[in-house]
């Protein structure tokens, strides 16, 4: 009975799930990392990274193939496009996006942005535990 009750809590509750998957911040005088990844393993899915004070957030998707060209974002209302990084071998998918950005406010507050790149389209969700973490983190790269 208590480990049924401690299940259906976790799951009302919004705290990460026994698949182990959480975002955690990394703060640096370089460079600050945001990323959905299960701690103590190599295991990683997507990166939000920034020089702090740069006004800039790379995002990265390291389950994808990196490609160049354009990729489409939104959060809420608000979308924006912007070029990919051309990545080679083993770098990741990326892209980078401006901090003052309406869909950059939009993702702040309900964490929740799509990125679509032709057939790719991949969705970061930030859940509630973990927003906190989001706004530290773009209040860290903002200009």
């Amino acid at each position: 009975m208590i480990i049924s009750l401690a299940a259906i809590l976790a799951l009302h509750s919004g705290l990460p799930q026994a698949d182990g998957w959480v975002w955690s911040l990394y703060e640096g005088s370089r460079e600050t990392v945001l990323a959905r990844e299960i701690p103590d393993t190599d295991r990683l899915t997507t990166t939000l990274a920034c020089a702090p004070g740069s006004g800039r957030i790379t995002v990265s998707f390291y389950d994808l193939p990196p490609r160049s060209g354009f990729a489409s974002f939104r959060s809420g209302d608000a979308s924006g496009t912007a070029q990919m990084a051309a990545g080679e071998g083993s770098d990741p998918f990326a892209l980078t996006i401006r901090t003052d950005h309406p869909a950059v406010a939009n993702f702040t507050a309900s964490g929740t942005l799509e990125v679509v790149a032709g057939d790719q389209t991949r969705t970061i969700a930030v859940s509630r535990p973990h927003l906190a973490k989001l706004r530290r983190f773009t209040e860290i790269c903002a200009d």
